[in-house]
């Protein structure tokens, strides 16, 4: 009996060491995929676009602007707020008391997302979308509200540019660093959300940083 009992809690010690961290690749894989789906989405809506408005150039498109863009004419929207009201009905870090939601880098930091017209869909995804001359920048939520809130697991920052392809910023500021280069910019920098994206790509979509 008394071994029995042993190594039940042993067993019991090993489950609470180890299903946390199951259950913390379990949600790293299904956020990756969530923004890996939600990417291939936007580049294939701005394609459908630039065939729709016969152009080489997003900016002759509903990409030129993200009243047209967010609409239920491409998104299954539940909920709008517009750049002024973003950040405390949306978002929510400017909402009062309970309401409010602080977005944190991996290294436990702050990080503050910006304004911007912002959309929450049906499915909880929740984006903001900033068009301008050259490239439109999407920051996303991959499950809205709902915790960690962290840049670099359901936070991103991508950009989509005038062609309609979906570019990270390393490519946009024509960085080429290496993907440890991108983690670390990721894991401690100031502002780290546009990194994290392009260190999750450059990762073949694996969030094991």
């Amino acid at each position: 009996m008394s071994e029995l009992l042993l190594s039940l809690i042993i067993v019991g010690v090993v489950a609470i060491i180890t299903v946390p961290v199951l259950i913390n690749n379990v949600q790293k894989k299904l956020f990756a995929t969530q923004l890996k789906n939600f990417v291939a989405q936007i580049e294939q809506l701005a394609q459908d676009e630039l065939l729709t408005h016969r152009t080489r150039d997003l900016s002759n498109t509903d990409f030129a602007d993200p009243e047209l863009l967010l609409s239920d004419k491409h998104f299954e929207i539940a909920k709008i707020c517009s750049a002024k009201t973003a950040l405390s009905d949306c978002w929510k870090t400017t909402a009062k008391r309970k309401n409010k939601i602080k977005y944190k880098r991996i290294d436990r930091n702050n990080v503050t997302p910006q304004a911007g017209y912002t959309v929450i869909l049906k499915n909880g995804l929740m984006f903001r979308y900033t068009p301008s001359s050259l490239t439109g920048a999407f920051a996303i939520d991959i499950n809205g509200n709902d915790k960690p809130n962290v840049a670099g697991r359901d936070y991103f920052i991508f950009y989509v540019n005038s062609k309609g392809h979906v570019i990270d910023y390393n490519v946009l500021l024509k960085t080429n660093y290496s993907l440890s280069t991108l983690i670390t910019k990721c894991t401690s920098q100031s502002s780290p959300t546009p990194w994290c994206y392009a260190a999750l790509v450059e990762n073949n979509w694996k969030m094991d940083y």
